[in-house]
């Protein structure tokens, strides 16, 4: 069991989604890997592909494959933060010029799309997986009309978070994909103005419900809060928090979890405004009764409801890890995906309850076992990646998924180590990520980059295309003198040498994303291979050579 003050991996360098690995593209490759993002879509939207199944149709995969392929091979060297501000693209900080977007066909159609939209952000974690990026895609390349469903994925840390009862809070959300809308719907319970925290009557009847109205528990908490609010020394205000507590106890025994949202954000909001001040005691008092179990029960079911939940984890934090495990059993009895994102988010966002998830880990419900996974592996618990390690050879593809992913995140020496023998795995995203593990420095000191002869033969067999071209650019990043030869075998097509069996034909694709893989892992030293491949027999790899050597 792990100590409470579990360790940390690598810091998530994005706020909107949670763990976009760290290597973030200078201006000239963010500017590259977005135009080959408004390419695929570009192709996906001529051919009229409105899902990611209609690439079952050959003509329309081959088609679609190579802008797939180049967007894939730019968002596997690093992530992409892009913000439509104003009208304008803006990669990380750095705004794309509007000249730019206007004399270039593919960015400008692809921000009229955006716009059309409403979409504020897109956010792409480095090394998403290639399905993920299609339904990126697939909803960039349709017109929005309304009455119609974005594109959703759903699996524990991917979603749509729509509901019929309030606005989007995202239009998008996989395991590395988010896309929000311009517009974020604000709390429903606002600072009040002039420095008065207390509830108004305006602003805050929607936050209770219509039975509470019909027997005056709303006027009851208005009253009490705005006495609390208005106290002006210790012992009023103390005074004033008896009251407010029986509105509590009340609320709390009918189960009114409105209520008790309502009270608890504006507490914090109010505890903001006292700070050290006079009624901080009573503040203190209030935040104490909140805290008991039954009522962070309460509080926990109006998570998935809230636009901004910000306040209200303020307060369950407080709670350490009895408020995860709170969120973690509505996380696991919840009944629909935007519930369950709400509650994974909040778990995540809390950065608490590594004891708790340990427990989950063993547990026989194979839901929540990889929900517990996934949480280490955002959280970056360090200390997990034991735990997790087994779980590679459960018969479950779903943990083992999971699990996969979960050991990438954290990038551990052990982790990465025990992944390795993921390529050998059934499951095609499992070896996806085996792959990608080879090609990952560990994050912690010691650590030593594997042999490529395990990742080369495994490339031999590989049947999955988005696998083998991990494999190829994984081989290139391990630069070894091995892992550098059987590259150049690849892309040069060479026979093999005496005593060995003979090397299959290659196709080009393979060809090319091995040459792309030997320049980002020599540079000028492999040119003369590159200069030889221009008058190649494939026209393909040719273009290509013509292309690197620019």
């Amino acid at each position: 069991m792990p100590p409470l003050g579990y360790r940390r991996s690598t810091p998530s360098s994005s706020p909107a989604v949670s763990g976009v690995q760290a290597a973030i593209p200078d201006g000239r490759a963010a500017r590259g890997t977005l135009r080959s993002l408004a390419l695929l879509v570009d192709r996906m939207a001529t051919l009229g592909v409105s899902t990611p199944g209609a690439l079952n149709d050959p003509a329309v995969a081959v088609a679609v494959r190579d802008a797939l392929r180049q967007f894939t091979s730019r968002i596997r060297d690093s992530a992409m933060i892009c913000k439509v501000v104003e009208g304008q693209f803006v990669l990380g900080a750095d705004p794309v010029d509007r000249g730019l977007t206007r004399d270039d066909p593919l960015l400008g159609t692809l921000l009229f799309r955006c716009l059309s939209l409403g979409i504020g952000s897109i956010t792409v974690r480095q090394g998403a997986a290639p399905g993920e990026l299609l339904t990126l895609a697939s909803l960039l390349s349709q017109p929005r009309t309304a009455g119609t469903p974005v594109a959703t994925n759903e699996t524990p840390t991917s979603l749509s978070a729509l509901s019929d009862h309030q606005p989007s809070r995202e239009l998008l959300r996989s395991w590395s994909v988010q896309v929000a809308p311009a517009e974020l719907m604000t709390s429903r319970l606002e600072t009040p103005a002039a420095g008065n925290p207390a509830f108004s009557e305006a602003s805050d009847e929607s936050a209770f419900s219509d039975a509470s109205e019909r027997d005056g528990l709303l006027h009851q908490a208005v009253t009490a809060f705005a006495r609390f609010a208005n106290a002006h020394d210790d012992l009023t205000a103390s005074k004033a928090a008896d009251a407010l507590l029986e509105v509590l106890d009340t609320a709390e025994f009918r189960g009114d979890a409105r209520v008790l949202e309502g009270i608890a954000v504006a507490t914090v909001t109010h505890q903001h405004t006292v700070s050290t001040g006079p009624g901080r005691l009573a503040v203190e008092r209030v935040f104490r009764r909140l805290q008991h179990r039954s009522s962070l029960d309460l509080l926990a079911s109006r998570i998935p409801l809230l636009p901004d939940r910000t306040l209200l984890l303020e307060l369950l934090s407080r709670a350490g890890e009895t408020a995860v495990d709170v969120l973690v059993k509505q996380l696991m009895n919840a009944n629909d995906a935007a519930s369950r994102r709400a509650y994974f988010d909040s778990v995540v966002a809390l950065d608490l309850g590594g004891t708790v998830l340990f427990e989950l880990v063993r547990d026989s419900r194979w839901y929540v076992v990889r929900n517990a996974v996934a949480l280490l592996g955002e959280m970056g618990v360090e200390q997990s990646d034991s735990a997790m390690l087994p779980l590679l050879q459960h018969e479950d593809e779903r943990i083992r998924v999971a699990a996969a992913r979960a050991l990438v995140r954290l990038g551990t020496a052990k982790a990465l180590h025990g992944l390795h023998a993921g390529v050998d795995d059934p499951n095609a995203e499992v070896r996806r990520m085996a792959a990608v593990s080879y090609g990952l420095a560990p994050t912690a000191a010691g650590g030593m980059r594997p042999p490529a002869a395990r990742l080369a033969m495994a490339l031999e067999k590989e049947t999955d295309e988005d696998v083998a071209l991990e494999m190829l650019a994984s081989l290139g990043k391990l630069g070894s003198a091995d892992a550098i030869q059987r590259l150049l075998r690849i892309t040069m097509a060479q026979q093999s040498q005496a005593g060995e069996a003979p090397d299959k034909p290659r196709e080009a694709w393979l060809r090319i994303a091995a040459l792309e893989a030997l320049v980002k892992a020599r540079g000028n030293a492999v040119m003369p291979y590159v200069d030889q491949l221009v008058n190649d027999a494939d026209p393909e790899v040719a273009q290509a050579a013509f292309r690197l050597r620019g």
